[in-house]
């Protein structure tokens, strides 16, 4: 399984539309595309760089915290209400702080598209916010409210909790071992006692961590199998959050078992 990083790197690349769903008609028509946004925009918000794992864990589908977000508003322009290169994956935080503000503003600022513009070209991660580094940029931000002081809470609590369970992962097991090797060098004794028991909430600890690191899996558990495109290979990660994505660590290789 492959998890999400600690703190998620803006692209340095836009984002590329793979996805070529059959148009759809009516008034909402435009949410027969969710499953092909989830995908091609990878489970993740393209303007806060939220995934679904850091707003509800085990799935977000029927919850309502993530929607399609209109580039045009349909208020502006509804012709593009199911134009499916004017629809994005958006968590309900930017969302809703975007409304309907204009492209551009009244100072000429304009508002960034993540598929024709590199979020690296326009934003710096600062720990576990977005800095603007243009006025575009710093436009987008106050729109969709990227400086919010929830979206920092919980990047800060994914990048603070992957970097302790990734540790333990990684960690614990060499010391499960010294400990029941010391336990075994105390023969029967109140001392090899505790060691053992020390080891055993070590390992419990660990197995656990494992478990609490599933949460933020890349790919979340509830997606989709099939899209409105009706291919196959298009059902991928986007290459930019792909190539940051970790493996989830091994760590039932320990020399020694607590049976």
């Amino acid at each position: 399984m492959q998890i999400l990083p600690p703190s998620t790197i803006p692209p340095s690349t836009p984002i590329e539309r793979r996805h070529r769903p059959q148009p759809a008609s009516g008034r909402y028509g435009y949410r027969a595309y969710r499953t092909c946004l989830r995908w091609e925009f990878g489970f993740t918000c393209p303007f806060c760089l939220l995934h679904e794992a850091d707003l509800i864990g085990h799935g977000v589908e029927g919850w309502g915290v993530t929607s399609v977000e209109h580039f045009v508003p349909v208020s502006h322009d509804d012709t593009l209400a199911n134009d499916y290169g004017n629809c994005f994956y958006s968590c309900r935080l930017c969302n809703g702080s975007r409304t309907n503000a204009p492209l551009v503003d009244a100072e000429g600022r304009r508002l960034l598209d993540p598929c024709t513009e590199a979020w690296g070209d326009h934003f710096a991660l600062s720990e576990d916010q977005l800095v603007p580094q243009t006025e575009d940029a710093a436009y987008t931000a106050e729109v969709y409210g990227l400086d919010d002081d929830r979206k920092i809470a919980m990047k800060r609590s994914r990048r603070e909790r992957i970097g302790e369970w990734l540790e333990l992962c990684r960690e614990g097991p060499a010391v499960v071992d010294a400990l029941l090797g010391e336990c075994n060098k105390e023969g029967v004794s109140a001392k090899a006692m505790n060691l053992l028991e020390a080891a055993e909430l070590l390992q419990r600890s660990i197995h656990r961590a494992l478990r609490d690191l599933e949460r933020y899996a890349a790919i979340p558990a509830d997606a989709d199998t099939t899209c409105r495109c009706e291919q196959v290979d298009l059902l991928v990660l986007p290459a930019a959050l792909a190539s940051q994505t970790i493996a989830l660590p091994l760590v039932d290789g320990a020399k020694t078992k607590i049976d």
